[in-house]
């Protein structure tokens, strides 16, 4: 599963020739915007990260029909949206509100997991700066394109 998406996270920035989405390198980008061979390594960290604290959650008490678990597939459903709004339909507006969304979703999963287990919810954090970052990041395609 993680691999899965980070291939397609991958293929997302894609075109048919195997090079980065006319699109895409045209828009007007952050300067701080981190080079393309950082997303792969940084999204297969932080699933194996989201996956082991769903799966603590889930040990430790947490039931799969509870807030928190809702919560939890929320931000999956959110995290799995976001790429192809952005890069397929080239919708930086509406992937903003889709991770804008997703990072108010981590949230309070964080909060609803650290009831459960403190190790599952501390596990979430890193996802929720890397999205509070890759917000501003979408932000600033939307302000400045």
């Amino acid at each position: 599963m993680i691999i899965q998406q980070s291939v397609y996270d991958k293929e997302q920035t894609q075109d048919t020739r195997g090079g980065m989405s006319e699109w895409y390198k045209n828009i007007k980008k952050s300067p701080l915007t981190p080079p393309s061979w950082v997303f792969p390594i940084a999204w297969t960290i932080l699933y194996i990260l989201i996956i082991a604290a769903g799966v603590i959650y889930l040990m430790h008490g947490g039931k799969i029909g509870s807030i928190g678990f809702m919560y939890y597939l929320a931000a999956w459903v959110f995290n799995l949206a976001w790429s192809p709004v952005f890069f397929t339909m080239m919708r930086p507006d509406i992937s903003f509100i889709i991770i804008i969304c997703l990072l108010v979703l981590i949230f309070f999963t964080i909060g609803a997991f650290r009831k459960v287990s403190n190790m599952a919810s501390y596990l979430l954090v890193p996802y929720a700066v890397w999205v509070s970052f890759a917000t501003y990041l979408n932000g600033y395609i939307v302000v400045n394109n």
